[in-house]
This record gives C-alpha cells, sequence and structure tokens, in this order.
C-alpha cells in the first residue's frame, strides 16, 4: 500500500504544480480535502489550495517541482521537494525580479481510502528570502 500513496501523491505534485490540471486533480483528493502552508496563514480547502497553487504558478510560470525524496508508511507519506522557476510577477507581497529561484519544501500528506485528505508543508521560507533579497 505504501507504494501505491507514494504514486498516488507524486501524480498530486505533478497535477497541481507542474501541470495545473485541477480537473483531473479533483479526482485524487477526498472530500474535505485541506491543505496548510508555511507560506500564508490557515487552512485551505480544495478550491483554497488551487487559487493558492494558480497564484504560485502565476509568479513563476516556468515551476517546476522535483521531488527529491519520498517516503511512506501506513496512511502517511512525507516529502522533501524543491521547487525551481523564474520569479516574474509579485507573489504574496514580494516583488518580481526576474530571477530563478530554487527553494525547498517538506510536506506530510495523509492518505484516507485511496485519496488525499490533508497535506501540510513547510517551506524554507529563509533561503527563499535570501534569493529575493540579493
Amino acid at each position: 500500500m505504501t507504494s501505491v500513496n507514494k504514486s498516488l501523491v507524486e501524480k498530486h505534485i505533478d497535477l497541481s504544480w507542474n501541470k495545473g490540471k485541477y480537473g483531473l486533480l479533483q479526482q485524487i483528493v477526498a472530500k474535505g480535502f485541506r491543505y496548510q502552508t508555511t507560506f500564508k496563514d490557515g487552512f485551505r480547502d480544495f478550491e483554497g489550495y488551487v487559487e493558492y497553487v494558480e497564484d504560485i504558478r502565476r509568479a513563476v510560470p516556468d515551476l517546476e517541482v522535483i521531488v527529491e525524496e519520498i517516503m511512506s508508511e501506513d496512511d502517511k507519506v512525507i516529502t522533501f521537494s524543491t521547487f525551481c522557476g523564474s520569479f516574474n510577477k509579485p507573489l504574496f507581497g514580494m516583488p518580481a525580479n526576474g530571477k530563478i529561484i530554487a527553494f525547498s519544501a517538506a510536506s506530510v500528506w495523509i492518505i484516507h481510502r485511496g485519496k488525499i485528505k490533508e497535506q501540510t508543508t513547510m517551506v524554507d521560507l529563509a533561503g527563499l528570502q535570501k534569493q529575493l533579497n540579493a
């Protein structure tokens, strides 16, 4: 089951962050899906998650998310990923600078009945800020 859960999470990352295919993405998330990140306060539902991803994809149009490590046990999956791309439009109050940025994020995913129920992501904000201010 853990390999199935890993594949599900990798598919989620690819459909959302790398391709923006939210209709397909909706098929693999559970009803009541919740997302939380250190980038912005509070939990988001599926629609809020899509809006958040779209904001970032607009600011970094060539965004690519690469899963560096993935581990799974029971109903939990942990990913360590690198986000990279050109920061071309303002985002969350940060002015665009046209630079290529790369930052890390670690996520804990909860799988329930073959669908993604929850995702909590910690972003390396200090590393990102350092690049934006350089």
